[in-house]
């Protein structure tokens, strides 16, 4: 990002109006404007969907050439990827380094599996610096969403005095959100942009990202509308993770649905629509006592393999 940054004040087709609305929820860039929807802007930021339609066209017309890129943008890009330690060598030897940034990756298993454990480690480990494997490289923060209503601050003490962590430091760090249906849920996602970027903000946790979704919209009639407020849910995730290159970490509950794939064992919530957009989907099970076996089922980058990992107090690490 240059230092004689283009602003949405910049935008010539809108009205005063609108970027007010647009900068009520933190939104000040045309690059962030562009990790909106349409739908997005017209029901929460409360555009007219002509206004929505402007906005847009004027963010990719100031932003035009940051669609093109050579060879060298590509590599440029791939080296400014961020690997975060998980807590388990096993886990990150199959991940090939740990959970990456500009990416989504989503941690799948039933109740039990230690999903709110891996990503609680995680916070453990984002405050570590670079060569420790962590992302501590000044003032960073987190944002935890909990939608399961399991995140607690004494879960985390075990795991920073795992990492050596001062306690009081990174709590003050940590930006807690606790939707209460999932309307509110992506109303949240979308006010957290400007969060990210004024909190430097270096891992963001969804936990659970389908919980609201399933009981807001039951049965086979609203199954497209529950489909499409994860696809928005997590596709605007994705956009916030690679327009601020930050590591993105949701979980999802599982159900039965025979799937050859998993043997006829329980598969993620979510189907395709999920499955096609976050970038790496990690399937959880329990084996014995601590134990649980995880899985790479889906990556754009890894190959499918298989490890285990041990749950305890302190976070997840080998057996």
């Amino acid at each position: 990002m240059d230092e004689k940054k283009i602003t949405i004040d910049d935008f010539k087709t809108i009205s005063k109006r609108d970027k007010d609305k647009l900068k009520k929820f933190g939104i000040l860039y045309p690059e962030e404007v562009l990790i909106l929807t349409h739908t997005a802007l017209v029901n929460y930021i409360e555009l007219s969907p002509e206004s929505a339609d402007k906005i847009l066209q004027e963010a990719v017309r100031l932003t035009e050439d940051e669609g093109i890129l050579m060879l060298e943008d590509l590599e440029r890009e791939e080296r400014e990827r961020r690997f975060l330690k998980t807590g388990s060598n096993n886990l990150d030897d199959i991940l090939r380094g740990g959970y990456i940034s500009k990416s989504v990756t989503e941690l799948a298993g039933e109740f039990g599996s230690g999903k709110t454990q891996a990503c609680l480690t995680a916070i453990g480990t984002v405050f570590l610096p670079p060569e420790e494997g962590g992302l501590n490289d000044g003032d960073i923060s987190v944002i935890m969403m909990d939608t399961e209503g399991t995140f607690s601050l004494d879960r985390l003490t075990p795991i920073f005095r795992r990492f050596d962590i001062d306690p009081n430091e990174a709590r003050s760090r940590i930006i807690k959100m606790k939707p209460r249906n999932s309307h509110e849920q992506l109303r949240m996602i979308l006010q957290s942009i400007g969060i990210v970027r004024d909190r430097n903000v270096k891992l963001y946790i969804v936990d659970s990202i389908t919980k609201f979704p399933r009981i807001d919209f039951e049965g086979r009639e609203e199954l497209y509308e529950r489909q499409r407020m994860i696809l928005q849910m997590v596709e605007i995730l994705r956009r916030i993770a690679q327009t601020y290159n930050i590591i993105v970490l949701v979980t999802n509950q599982v159900v039965s649905i025979p799937d050859e794939r998993f043997g006829g064992e329980k598969v993620p919530v979510g189907g395709n629509v999920l499955g096609h957009t976050v970038d790496t989907r990690l399937y959880l099970k329990k084996q014995v006592e601590d134990i649980r076996l995880v899985k790479i089922i889906d990556s754009s980058w890894l190959p499918p393999r298989k490890t285990r990992i041990r749950v305890t107090e302190a976070g997840i690490t080998d057996p």
